[in-house]
């Protein structure tokens, strides 16, 4: 029995084929086919594609050849291993391909070349075709073979070259390509594909799955902490994705459980990869772990949880702002009456200018006096602390999770972005939750103010809002009822001097031009852009909770 067809699905999910079936377009992807596909249509001639391994190169490969077999105006030939021993070799080999088998009398290098020659300029102009030769582990190519592939570059009319060559190779292909400066200069299209994103590793497992269950019924086999661990054990790598996932459903049948969760992908991830242990991993790891305990201890120190969350980021002139207290309440901020020394006290009970102690006060006979003095001290406290809005603010606020909604979607919202650091500091002021994967419906979340580290553009930029909020409840509940056929939109909590906190409902991204920025807002549905206007710039002393210049995905 195959384990895919306990789990209901009809094919295995992550198999380590480059099946096309299974090719997902993520941005990059997707953006590298394109650009082939648009090389390869106008006969640019060669094309060169890096990667490190398991970046997915092998899988674009397969997809570029699918794209094309049905098309008649091109033919497509494909080197997979292209270590070859001589000149002879590499040259008898394209030579078969095109030409098909070869007779026994072909002995030199030049008769193979007009071999080729002859079927690329019968191919490209008598019969108007495409010819394209497709090399994958292009990193070992010998030398000899970059000449020769230089010589058929030359093979070409006034309009454009004959034979279109794809070289797929790993990273250090780059090496080559700096000592052959001459190959290197025919080059028309370069492309590095690097590991995905977040959202794309998370993409790529439901759609893998979707390919391998029928319509409206794909399992969700993953937590979305577990998407988060895979993410990080794999660092985006499609091939260490798909080999993680695999052992992960392998031990969720195994344990006899219905989702694979946060422990199984740790546990599956110190099985599936080799990692060397060396001198300087094992001094990084003692770093970090000396790293944790100090913050740890920082923590769980008496007001060390609130410390390390008020605390400013770089850039923030904020320094001599007291902050408030958690509840928001403006009598826990001010300090007592009978704690505050005035600076010039009138009053004959009190005397600064000496040391003698102050003199009693018969209350039977002055408590009016005495009454008047500790209210004129108090009204002087009072002056001397800034307003409520002017102080910073220990919590965001609460939200009361739905359905379906979890700690770490709640993390993402608030900060723009999901950090262990924020989920920490979230489970730390929510001390009653136990198991984060577990959270009652309902349940009120407080959610602490941990100031963002800004990473300003270096141009001037615009955004699109849509929308303000003065409670981050509201903030959440428009993200909740937002259409989904619209471009995304994120929440920005800042705190501003004079309208304290705020929560700003911003367009994904930013603008580097106003006209753009207002095309977005114009571009969307009335009813939504109601309070929508364009933001251009911020106050200098406004304290950020989510990043406004992060391009989110």
């Amino acid at each position: 029995m195959k384990y895919f067809t306990i789990l209901n699905l009809t094919r295995e999910p992550f198999s380590n084929s480059p099946d096309p079936e299974y090719f997902f377009q993520s941005r990059q992807h997707l953006g590298c086919i394109q650009k082939l596909e648009l090389s390869l249509r106008l006969r640019r001639g060669l094309n060169v594609v890096l990667g490190d391994v398991g970046t997915g190169k092998t899988t674009l490969c397969r997809q570029l050849i699918r794209r094309f077999a049905t098309d008649e105006e091109y033919e497509t030939h494909l080197i997979l291993d292209p270590q070859f021993s001589g000149p002879a070799e590499f040259l008898s080999t394209v030579a078969e391909m095109f030409a098909g088998r070869l007779t026994a009398d072909l002995t030199n290098d030049w008769q193979f070349k007009e071999i080729i020659k002859k079927y690329i300029f019968g191919r490209g102009v008598d019969e108007k075709k495409k010819v394209v030769l497709i090399i994958d582990e292009g990193q070992k190519l010998p030398e000899f073979c970059l000449e020769i592939l230089r010589e058929f570059l030359n093979y070409e009319t006034n309009e454009f070259k004959l034979l279109q060559i794809v070289i797929f190779a790993q990273k250090e292909f780059e090496k080559t390509l700096e000592v052959h400066a001459n190959f290197a200069d025919r080059i028309s299209l370069y492309h590095i594909l690097g590991p995905m994103n977040f959202r794309d590793t998370r993409m790529m497992i439901k759609f893998r799955l979707e390919q391998s269950s029928e319509k409206s019924k794909t399992p969700a086999l993953f937590s979305y902490p577990a998407l988060w661990a895979i993410h990080r054990s794999t660092g985006g790598y499609p091939r260490k994705i798909i080999n993680l996932c695999h052992q992960c459903i392998l031990a969720m049948i195994i344990q006899n459980k219905t989702k694979v969760g946060w422990f199984i992908v740790r546990s599956c991830g110190k099985r599936t990869f080799f990692v060397p242990s060396t001198a300087w991993r094992q001094v990084a790891i003692a770093a970090l772990v000396g790293f944790a305990l100090v913050l740890l201890t920082s923590v769980l120190a008496p007001q060390g949880y609130k410390k390390l969350i008020a605390r400013q980021p770089e850039g923030i002139k904020s320094a001599s702002i007291p902050v408030a207290s958690a509840r928001f309440d403006a009598s826990e901020n001010l300090r007592p009456a009978e704690s505050v020394t005035p600076q010039a006290a009138a009053d004959p009970a009190i005397n600064e200018n000496t040391s003698e102690p102050l003199p009693k006060i018969d209350l039977n006979q002055s408590v009016g006096r005495a009454e008047k003095t500790i209210g004129r001290l108090t009204a002087e406290a009072v002056t001397e602390m800034p307003p409520l809005e002017n102080r910073l603010p220990v919590m965001l606020g609460q939200v009361a999770l739905k359905r379906n909604e979890t700690l770490w979607r709640l993390v993402e919202k608030v900060y723009g972005v999901f950090d262990p650091r924020h989920l920490a500091f979230l489970l730390q002021a929510n001390s009653r939750i136990k198991n984060p994967d577990e959270v009652e419906i309902k349940q009120l979340i407080a959610v602490p103010a941990i100031p963002a580290t800004l990473k300003p553009l270096p141009m001037k930029v615009w955004w699109v809002q849509l929308d303000e909020k003065n409670k981050l409840e509201a903030a959440i509940n428009f993200l909740r009822a937002y259409p989904d056929d619209v471009p995304p939109v994120r929440i920005i909590p800042y705190w501003d001097r004079l309208l304290g906190l705020k929560f700003a409902i911003l367009s994904r991204g930013c603008f580097f031009d106003e006209i753009s920025a207002k095309n977005q807002l114009n571009a969307l549905p009335s009813e939504l852009t109601i309070n929508g206007r364009i933001v251009a710039e911020w106050d200098k002393d406004t304290v950020f909770y989510a990043d406004p210049y992060r391009v989110l995905q």
